[in-house]
């Protein structure tokens, strides 16, 4: 074992998981693009919202439900100013609407 952990610190890796002092960088440029990073926000923001979703449905708890559904509405306006960041940098395109049959059926 001690030789893997010599070859982790000759590379200058951490040798545990929760040591991630080795991944901080003195970069001043960004690693990542600020859409991939909303688009990542704003999917994590949509889970986040799925299991409060799940929680809420699957709590035995009736005093909890308040909380969740309370949760779920905040993090709903939340995820709408996300999408409005989104949308105004015109990295959100506009999902497939369904046909107006109202204008088919002229």
């Amino acid at each position: 074992m001690t030789n893997c952990i010599s070859i982790l610190h000759e590379e200058f890796l951490s040798e545990s998981a929760l040591l991630l002092t080795s991944e901080v960088t003195d970069s001043t440029v960004a690693p990542f693009s600020d859409r991939l990073m909303m688009t990542f926000v704003s999917n994590l923001i949509a889970s986040s919202m799925g299991q409060y979703g799940i929680a809420l449905s699957s709590s035995p708890r009736h005093d909890l439900s308040v909380h969740y559904s309370r949760l779920i509405a905040e993090v709903g306006k939340y995820a709408n100013e996300g999408n409005k960041i989104l949308i105004n940098n015109g990295w959100l395109e506009q999902p497939p609407m369904a046909a107006d049959r109202r204008d088919l059926a002229k």
